[in-house]
């Protein structure tokens, strides 16, 4: 392990080289207000030229090259033992940062003693918001959530505003949620290395899972609305072909099912636990059945340019 920084940046990639090339460099440009800093790269095996690109252009980053794809939470775990520091910033390769994205939340930290972690506010590139604020999720967020149906077609209904934190965002001071994604999150490394670090065995959900440890722990988790950040939200792994896609969303319910069993406390023989599996599993078989048809559509056919 280097030597002790004030944050440690772990930036975690796979074929998605002018990603990392423009993270790298928001970070190098941004505002530290006298925080030391080291950043650590990890990738997990890309093929199209990341570790070299970084090595070659960006010296002051340690590079841990893997021989193979382990994940972005064992990656992160990878980048925190390799660097000393009071802070871990997990940050996603497809975002880039303003010049008080990190600073604003080192310093929040620094006043909270009760944080384990602060999330920035994650921006679409056309500045608009994602909403980088959650509750933890019940059976209405399945209907309302960011990303269904309903929840895009009524953006401001109650249940979706209260899900997302709309709210508490327009006041813009640091509030506390429930958990915050792991593309942008400044965690205290006492309270990482007390949850164990992130869920190795996880993808999608790890980061809510990380977050319900924190809060079991007595920790509590914020957002610092006006450290801001762009995120080009899911661009940073490479292209999503058929295959690729099907798998996220299998992955998607199979770590929303994973998360539910553990915050609810849910034993083997829990109904519940088996309501949510076949629910879940459902709901997945219709999705990648729908992703299928889509795909399907589109292809050309025979003869056709």
């Amino acid at each position: 392990m280097s030597g002790a920084v004030d944050i440690s940046v772990a930036v975690v990639g796979i074929n998605s080289r002018e990603y990392v090339r423009a993270c790298l460099k928001s970070l190098f440009q941004a505002e530290w207000r006298g925080y030391s800093y080291r950043i650590v790269y990890v990738d997990n095996a890309s093929s199209d030229g990341s570790v070299e690109m970084v090595r070659a252009e960006f010296p002051a980053v340690s590079v841990i090259a893997n021989a193979r794809n382990a994940g972005f939470c064992a990656a992160c775990n990878q980048a925190v033992e390799h660097v000393a520091s009071r802070y871990v910033y997990l940050l996603n390769n497809d975002t880039v940062l303003f010049p008080d994205s990190a600073w604003r939340l080192a310093s929040f930290l620094d006043a909270a003693p009760d944080a384990a972690a602060a999330g920035n506010r994650l921006l679409n590139p056309d500045l608009t918001d994602q909403w980088s604020a959650r509750r933890f999720p019940n059976w209405r967020n399945a209907i309302f959530g960011r990303r269904t149906a309903i929840g895009r077609l009524f953006p401001s209904s109650p249940a979706v505003r209260d899900y997302l934190f709309k709210s508490s965002f327009q006041q813009n001071q640091p509030f506390v949620v429930d958990w915050v994604p792991g593309s942008c999150t400044l965690v205290r490394r006492e309270a990482y290395l007390q949850a164990g670090g992130l869920p190795e065995d996880m993808h999608y959900w790890s980061d809510a899972l990380f977050c319900d440890r924190l809060n079991k722990l007595g920790w509590r988790i914020y957002v610092v609305p006006a450290a801001r950040l762009i995120h080009f939200e899911g661009q940073g792994t490479g292209a999503r072909t058929a295959t690729v896609r099907r798998w996220l969303i299998a992955d998607f319910h199979r770590g929303a099912y994973r998360f539910y069993c553990e915050h609810y406390a849910l034993g083997r023989g829990n109904p519940a636990r088996w309501l949510a599996r076949g629910a879940l599993g459902l709901r997945a078989a219709i999705l990648i059945a729908s992703d299928a048809l889509r795909y399907r559509l589109r292809a050309p056919r025979a003869g056709e340019a």
